[in-house]
C-alpha cells in the first residue's frame, strides 16, 4: 500500500508540476491534484481504515473549509502597506492578527475533539506531523521545479 501511495504521489506531483500558474482551469486542476495527493499521503501516514476514512475526510474537509474562511477574511493583514498606515491602524492590524490566530486555535481545538471521535489520539498526532511533512514535500517540489527552470 505504501509503495502504491508513493507512486501515486510521484505521478500527481509530476502532473501538478506541469500546470501553468496563469490559467485558472489549470490552477483548479493543479489544486485538485494536490488535494488528492494530500489525501492519499495523510491516509497512508495516519493508517486510516476504510471505515475511518469514510467518517474522517468529510470532517477534515469541513475543518479545512472553515480554516480557509478565517484566513480569507483576514487577507488585508498581508496586503497592508505599512508605510502608509498610522500607528493606530498598525496596532489595529496586529490586534486583528491575534484575533485571527485565536479563531484558528479555537477551531483546531474544536476539531481535535471531533477528530478523536473518529480516529485515535495517535492518529491525530500523526495527522499534524504529516500535514507539515506534506507541506515540506510541496515546497521542495516547487524549489526543484524553479531550479530546473533556471537552468
Amino acid at each position: 500500500m505504501k509503495h502504491i501511495t508513493q507512486l501515486f504521489l510521484l505521478i500527481l506531483f509530476t502532473f501538478a508540476g506541469t500546470a501553468v500558474f496563469a490559467q485558472s482551469d489549470r490552477d483548479k486542476d493543479r489544486n485538485e491534484h494536490i488535494q488528492a495527493a494530500k489525501t492519499a499521503f495523510l491516509t497512508d501516514k495516519m493508517g486510516l481504515t476504510p471505515a475511518q476514512s469514510q467518517k474522517f475526510w468529510p470532517l477534515y474537509n469541513e475543518y479545512q473549509g472553515k480554516r480557509h474562511a478565517i484566513y480569507e477574511a483576514s487577507k488585508s493583514l498581508k496586503r497592508a502597506d505599512l508605510d502608509k498606515m498610522s500607528e493606530q491602524e498598525i496596532r489595529a492590524m496586529i490586534d486583528g492578527k491575534f484575533d485571527r490566530d485565536q479563531q484558528v486555535l479555537n477551531l483546531e481545538k474544536e476539531y481535535a475533539a471531533k477528530f478523536q471521535k473518529v480516529i485515535s489520539v495517535r492518529q491525530l498526532a500523526q495527522l499534524y506531523r504529516s500535514e507539515r511533512e506534506f507541506m515540506k514535500l510541496l515546497l521542495q517540489r516547487l524549489d526543484d521545479k524553479q531550479a530546473s527552470s533556471r537552468n
